[in-house]
């Protein structure tokens, strides 16, 4: 029987198939359609985060209420590589799998099956290869894809593809110089593109906050990285209301 992993793993790549051609008609490269198909689905919010480390989340208040928020500050191949991973969130795939699975590992295998097509990358990359230095390859297909450059060394590598397993050590920085030495020009989808639209996401949460759908410490975890002032109030509250209710037991005791 196969390891969680790869039962989670082969979920992902079937479910990525799946919308492949329902939604988009074949396999290809959807690039920043993946946007596009995200935005169908459920609202998005773009909000420029100066933190590396965080490329986006989906926000659920209810099964057919959901909320995508994407980091604009990362580079726009991160950030479409993001909204695929989203889109396995808010297209509820979970639901259809046992809870013994890896739901993660699974949403990743999707965005990157969704973005780099299993038959598109197994055709492409022999023939590349062929011709080029794997490093020039490497980059060809990234921006072909519109997808991080260790996202398609990676992809290469699931699929059982020969590649060099040093190439999963090169940071994005270090394929960035690449190019340089490659003579390639400068990708735009190397550049973030720092446009904001959230002021009705935080509206939502405070409007969840009024009907008990959330409390008041959920609503500051959802509202730290958009309105951090709201949020350090609404911990303050809870933090204020905890200590009273604790108060008001020792009294009883």
């Amino acid at each position: 029987m196969p390891s969680v992993k790869k039962q989670s793993e082969q979920m992902g790549e079937g479910f990525a198939y799946e919308v492949l051609t329902e939604q988009f008609g074949a396999e290809t490269f959807i690039g920043s359609g993946v946007e596009d198909k995200l935005r169908e689905h459920a609202p998005v919010i773009y909000q420029n985060i100066p933190d590396l480390l965080f490329y986006g989340a989906t926000v659920s208040f209810g099964p057919d209420d959901k909320y995508v928020m994407l980091n604009t500050h990362q580079p726009l191949r991160s950030r479409y590589y993001t909204a695929a991973h989203e889109l396995w969130h808010v297209l509820d795939f979970e639901h259809l799998m046992s809870d013994q699975l890896d739901m993660e590992r699974a949403a990743d295998r999707f965005a990157a099956a969704l973005m780099m097509p299993r038959a598109i990358i197994r055709l492409l990359w022999p023939k590349l290869k062929k011709k080029l230095e794997a490093h020039k390859a490497v980059i060809l297909i990234a921006d072909m894809a519109a997808v991080p450059y260790e996202a398609v060394v990676r992809r290469i590598h699931e699929l059982d593809l020969p590649i060099s397993t040093g190439l999963l050590k090169i940071t994005d920085a270090e394929w960035k110089e690449q190019r340089g030495k490659l003579s390639l020009p400068a990708s735009p989808f190397d550049e973030a593109y720092t446009e904001e639209s959230f002021e009705r996401y935080a509206n939502i949460v405070d409007l969840a906050l009024e009907q008990d759908k959330l409390s008041l410490l959920e609503a500051s975890g959802l509202l730290a990285h958009i309105a951090p002032q709201k949020a350090r109030e609404y911990q303050e509250v809870a933090l204020t209301l905890l200590a009273t209710a604790e108060a008001s037991e020792d009294k009883e005791e």
